[in-house]
């Protein structure tokens, strides 16, 4: 599972990005060996995903009254699956059931209706 070459922040909330096709950038093409665990971490939070279990976990690491929280969506799942917690110091694992393939990864804090996007990137299921 390795990210994307080409890696930015976006600026469009996360319903205009599941509104417009779930558009991203690929760079190089992925892998095809065995998929493997990605880690994250940012200063709102960090997120894990373990490739034998189809787990996701997010932890929140600030006290800013908005929660984080990660979106992963794409040919290797069948619908949109977001994991988030809420709480500085709190975490939370969420188990999908992936198809082999391509997850595109949404990363992003929010509170009530509005999102802040912190990054996005795409890895191996």
């Amino acid at each position: 599972m390795h990210k994307s070459v080409r890696r930015a922040l976006i600026t469009a909330p996360v319903s205009a990005v599941v509104g417009l096709g779930l558009a991203f950038t690929i760079g190089a093409g992925t892998s095809s060996a065995a998929p493997h665990n990605v880690s994250e971490q940012y200063a709102q939070g960090s997120m894990s995903y373990n490739p034998a279990n189809d787990t996701v976990t997010v932890k929140d690491l600030k006290a800013d009254g908005r929660t984080f929280a990660v979106s992963l969506f794409g040919p290797a799942s069948d619908n949109v699956r977001v994991c988030k917690v809420g709480g500085k110091g709190k975490s939370k694992t969420c188990d999908f059931n992936f198809n082999s393939g391509r997850l595109n990864v949404l990363v992003f804090t929010e509170r009530g209706n509005q999102h802040w996007d912190i990054d996005k990137f795409h890895m191996d299921a």
